[in-house]
């Protein structure tokens, strides 16, 4: 038996087969009926995404106002900070990747945990990244670097 449809016994639910999604309607049908009582449920894991979240974005400005656009690895907050500078370009980059983490946890509700603990995990990391960890990871992955390329 494979590992997911152990998994979609154990939760009780039946897997989502793309057979199943025939129209956009069926798409808004699902999101709305799995709305209701989503932010009660889930309450915790959306604060601490939204605070991961500010926390990204605000340690993206700090690095964007020295490095720019360019240093930008996620290519959203890179395309979007490009057009709008770099204060309105990673509020703007990062509402969109909020509402899509939003969105997806709505539609895939029972999956919301597995998907939250992650995005919150790398939100936090980031912003440790972009204050402090560049600073210990890059000089020394330049100096490695370099003694390849020797």
């Amino acid at each position: 038996m494979r590992i997911v449809d152990r998994w979609n016994r154990e939760l009780g639910c039946s897997p989502l087969k793309l057979s199943q999604i025939r129209s956009i309607d069926d798409i808004k049908t699902r999101l709305r009926e799995n709305w209701v009582g989503y932010v009660r449920e889930y309450r915790i894991l959306l604060i601490l995404g939204v605070l991961a979240s500010l926390a990204d974005m605000a340690s993206t400005i700090h690095f964007m106002v020295y490095a720019g656009p360019e240093a930008e690895l996620h290519p959203t907050v890179r395309f979007v900070s490009q057009f709008l500078g770099p204060l309105l370009g990673p509020v703007f980059g990062k509402a969109i990747q909020f509402t899509v983490v939003i969105v997806l946890t709505v539609f895939l509700r029972r999956w919301a945990i597995f998907i939250f603990v992650p995005v919150i995990i790398l939100y936090t990391w980031a912003a440790w990244y972009n204050v402090w960890g560049y600073q210990i990871y890059y000089p020394p992955l330049l100096r490695f670097l370099e003694h390849l390329a020797i």
